[in-house]
C-alpha cells in the first residue's frame, strides 16, 4: 500500500464513508460504488474494481474479494469478517473509524518526530564521510560526496515511510510484536484489545447470539496470535461452565495492562470491567498510552545518534 491509503486520516475517512453507506440502505457491492466516490483518491480504483469483482465473481466468497482487493489490511479483513458474522458490519465499520481516529492523533506527532529524527541521521551520515573518509578536508570531492549520502539517506527515508507507517497503524506488525515485550507497551497492545473486545461483545449480544458463540466469534477477531490464544482459553472455560468474569481475570489478560478505572463513588471501591462506561475508560487509557508511544518511538532513533555524536565528540577533543 502507498503512504496515502495507510494514512489513518484516510482511513478513517474510508470506513466512515463505507458505514455512511450502510446506514443508507445500500449493499454489496454497491456500498464500495459510493465510498469509492466520496472516499480519498487513493481508494477509488481499487473499491472500483472491488465492487465490479463483486458483481462479475458472484460465486466466489465475498470477504475472499475483499481480502484480495488490495483496500484493506489483513486485520482489517478480521474484523469485516466478524461483522459479516454478526450482521454488524456498519458498526464495525464505525469501530475501525473510530481506530484510525485514535491512532491518528498520535501519528501525526509521531511523524514530525521521526521526520525530524531521520534528517538528522542524513546530517550524521554525511558528516562522519565527512569527518572519517576525508579527514575533515574541504573538497569539490568530499563535500559532493557527502551530499550525495544526505539526499540519498533523505531519498530511503521516503522510501521505508510506507513501511514505518504500516507497522505502526497495524496491531499486529512486526514493530508491536517486538515492542510489546517492553511492559508499558505492552499495556498498550492489551488495552487496544481489550477496548475492541469488548465492543464486539456488545455488538454480539445485539446481534442475538448466545454467550458460547459470541466468546468465539470475539476471539477469532482479535489480530494479535498471543491475545486471540488467551480469548479462546476464555470461550473454552466458559464453554466449561466457569463465570465469564472469572474465566477473563484467570485468563491473565488484565494483569498485562494498566487500566485506570473511575471509582465507584457510591461505594468507595474500583470500578470493575464489567461496570456501565467501563468501555470509555478502556478507551482513554489505551489513547492517553498510544499518546505516550508516539512520544518514546523516536527515541529508537536519537539513542544510537547520541551515542555516535558523544564519540565523535570524543575524538575529535
Amino acid at each position: 500500500m502507498s503512504y496515502s491509503e495507510l494514512l489513518p486520516a484516510n482511513r478513517a475517512v474510508l470506513f466512515a464513508n463505507l458505514g455512511q453507506a450502510f446506514l443508507n440502505g445500500e449493499k454489496f457491492p454497491g456500498v464500495f460504488d459510493s465510498a469509492a466516490d466520496i472516499s480519498p483518491r487513493c481508494y477509488m480504483a481499487k473499491l472500483n474494481q472491488l465492487a465490479e469483482s463483486v458483481r462479475q465473481e458472484a460465486d466466489k466468497p465475498l470477504l475472499e474479494l475483499i481480502r484480495e482487493s488490495g483496500v484493506f489490511l489483513p486485520w482489517e479483513v478480521r474484523f469485516i469478517q466478524f461483522g459479516l458474522a454478526t450482521l454488524r458490519i456498519a458498526e464495525v465499520f464505525a469501530r475501525l473509524c473510530d481506530y484510525y481516529v485514535l491512532i491518528g492523533r498520535s501519528s501525526r506527532q509521531l511523524s514530525a518526530w521521526l521526520a525530524g529524527s531521520w534528517l538528522l541521521c542524513c546530517f550524521t551520515l554525511a558528516y562522519l564521510l565527512y569527518f572519517f573518509a576525508f579527514g575533515a578536508q574541504t573538497t569539490l570531492t568530499s563535500m559532493s560526496v557527502c551530499a550525495s549520502a544526505a539526499v540519498a539517506g533523505l531519498v530511503v527515508g521516503v522510501r521505508l515511510a510506507p513501511v514505518f507507517l504500516r507497522n505502526w497503524v497495524e496491531p499486529d506488525s512486526r514493530f508491536w510484536n517486538a515492542a510489546s515485550r517492553f511492559p508499558q507497551i505492552r499495556s498498550l497492545v492489551v488495552a487496544r484489545s481489550v477496548y475492541q473486545y469488548l465492543l464486539n461483545l456488545g455488538l454480539c449480544v445485539q446481534a442475538g447470539m448466545d454467550l458460547p458463540r459470541t466468546l468465539g466469534v470475539c476471539a477469532k477477531s482479535e489480530p494479535v496470535d498471543w491475545l486471540r490464544q488467551r480469548y479462546h482459553i476464555v470461550a473454552a472455560s466458559v464453554g466449561k461452565g466457569k463465570n465469564l468474569s472469572r474465566a477473563f481475570l484467570e485468563s491473565g489478560v488484565l494483569s498485562e495492562t494498566r487500566i485506570t478505572a473511575h471509582p465507584d463513588e457510591s461505594k468507595g471501591k474500583p470500578a470493575r470491567l464489567w461496570d456501565p462506561g467501563i468501555i470509555e475508560v478502556v478507551r482513554q487509557s489505551f489513547d492517553e498510552q498510544l499518546r505516550y508511544a508516539s512520544k518514546v518511538a523516536p527515541l529508537l532513533l536519537l539513542a544510537p545518534l547520541t551515542v555516535v555524536w558523544l564519540v565523535m565528540a570524543f575524538s575529535v577533543g
